[in-house]
Order: structure tokens, then C-alpha cells, then sequence
């Protein structure tokens, strides 16, 4: 009789491991180059005066102590990484697109009228991570743990157990994760790739290509939410960003509402 040790293992765990190999691996990357200067034409935030091995040990507590217990209880609950051992790709996609609107809509919810609320913001502890410029691709997870949990936990699980958990698929589990960390490390990392398609003053097709590649490249959202504080609340690299769009708060919308509130405050006066 033999022994798999494979199936011994939580899928919560063996999901949450992923996150982390890639976590930290992208993490220590975006770090290497900001040490050596690879890539550096494409850095455009060099605002945090904490250093890598600083923010570390901060991260790691919200990673082991807070979200890999949510994910074992999620497992141990039934609310997902439970069910049958594979899913369809037809399910996976569909999954994926819910999670990634259900994403949107939950970190909105959550990141401007919870954490962003005026009376809340000290006490709940996302001025800490505010403390940060997003020029250190791990202080994406430079939080308190209540900012952790609603902004990062809440945001992945919730919706995850809104379309059903998942079922049991090892694939689909170590894939979504690890496409979540690269998000959020990249928004924090101060480099902008965007740059490649937006310096070449294209024109026709393909300054319309560049402008589209640019938008699906660019980490300026979250960039303007650091240094204002008061846009792009889910709005980002990966993020559809519908709440911004709809609720008129993504970074580049909010200057020209402020344009016409003073135009019609100027007429008014």
C-alpha cells in the first residue's frame, strides 16, 4: 500500500504555498532589480524609505497567522477548495471572470468606505500601509491585520466561495493565487511597463494598439491612490476596476469632476 503525501495535504495549503512561492519569488525579483538597477528605466516611484528585509517580517505574519488559517477554514467549512478534483475549462473561465469582478466590487466596497473612512482609517490600520509609496513590490502586504484581512483576504475568498469554491481542482487552486500575488506585487513595485508602448508617439493602429497595451500594462492607478489618496480604490494592473469606472473615482476621472465642480461653483458665484 503505498503512501501519496500529496493527498494528505490540505488543497487550502497547497494553494496558499503556491501564492507564497510566488509571492516571495516575483517579490525577491522586483527587489533584485531595484538592486541592481535592471530595469530601471521603467521605475517610477521611488518613494519608501523601509527596506526589503523591513517590511518582510510584517508580511509574513499577515500571510501565516491571518490568511492561510482563513483558507483552512474555508476547507474545513465546505465553502471551497472542496467537491470534485477537476473542474471544466468552461467553469475555470467562468469562475475566474466572476472572481475577478467579484474581486472589484468587494476591495472597493471595502477599501473606500471601510478602510478609507475617516474615523476608521487610523484604527483599523490602513494608514500603516499608507506609510508606504508602492515602490517596494512586498509592501503590497505591509498592512495591519485588520487592512490584511479586508483588503486581501476578504476580497479572494469571499467571491471564491460565491461561485462555488472552486470544486477541489489542484490547478485551478495554485493558478488563481499566484495570478493574484503578481497583481498585487507589480502595483507595489514602482516599475511601470506601460512606458515600452507609451513613449513610442504612435499613430493609426498602432498608437490604438500601444494605448490598449499600455492600459493593460500600467501600474498608475494604484500609483495615484498612494500619492492621493482618494482614487483607484480597486482600480488597477489585473482589475477590471468597474466600481472606479461607475462610481466616477478612477484616477483619471476624478480631476476632470473637479474641473467641472469648480466651473459650476465659478458660475454659481
Amino acid at each position: 500500500m503505498s503512501f501519496d503525501p500529496i493527498t494528505h495535504i490540505p488543497l487550502s495549503f497547497l494553494a496558499w504555498s503556491a501564492q507564497m512561492v510566488a509571492f516571495h519569488g516575483i517579490g525577491y525579483a522586483f527587489e533584485w532589480c531595484d538592486s541592481t538597477g535592471r530595469l530601471k528605466r521603467f521605475k517610477v516611484r521611488s518613494l519608501d524609505r523601509l527596506s526589503y528585509r523591513e517590511l518582510l517580517p510584517r508580511v509574513l505574519f499577515n500571510q501565516t497567522v491571518i490568511f492561510l488559517p482563513c483558507m483552512l477554514a474555508m476547507e474545513y467549512f465546505g465553502l471551497a477548495f472542496v467537491g470534485a478534483p477537476q473542474i471544466s475549462w468552461t467553469a475555470a473561465i467562468l469562475s475566474l471572470a466572476a472572481m475577478t469582478v467579484g474581486h472589484d466590487v468587494v476591495q472597493y466596497v471595502a477599501h473606500r468606505h471601510l478602510l478609507h473612512h475617516p474615523r476608521l482609517m487610523s484604527p483599523l490600520g490602513h494608514a500603516l500601509h499608507h506609510t508606504t509609496g508602492a515602490s517596494k513590490a512586498i509592501s503590497a502586504c505591509y498592512q495591519s491585520a485588520a487592512d490584511f484581512f479586508f483588503e486581501i483576504v476578504l476580497p479572494y475568498l469571499l467571491p471564491l466561495a460565491l461561485v462555488g469554491g472552486g470544486g477541489a481542482d489542484v490547478a485551478f487552486h495554485t493558478v488563481i493565487p499566484a495570478l493574484g500575488a503578481l497583481g498585487g506585487l507589480y502595483e507595489h513595485s514602482g516599475y511601470d511597463f506601460g512606458l515600452a508602448f507609451r513613449i513610442r508617439r504612435a499613430t493609426g493602429w498602432r498608437g490604438r494598439l500601444d494605448a490598449a497595451l499600455d492600459n493593460m500594462t500600467s501600474s498608475v492607478a494604484h500609483g495615484c491612490h498612494h500619492t492621493r489618496g482618494n482614487v483607484s480604490f480597486s482600480d488597477g494592473f489585473g482589475s477590471p476596476g468597474l466600481c472606479d469606472t461607475i462610481f466616477r473615482t478612477r484616477w483619471d476621472l476624478v480631476p476632470e469632476r473637479v474641473r467641472r465642480r469648480e466651473r459650476a461653483a465659478a458660475v454659481a458665484g
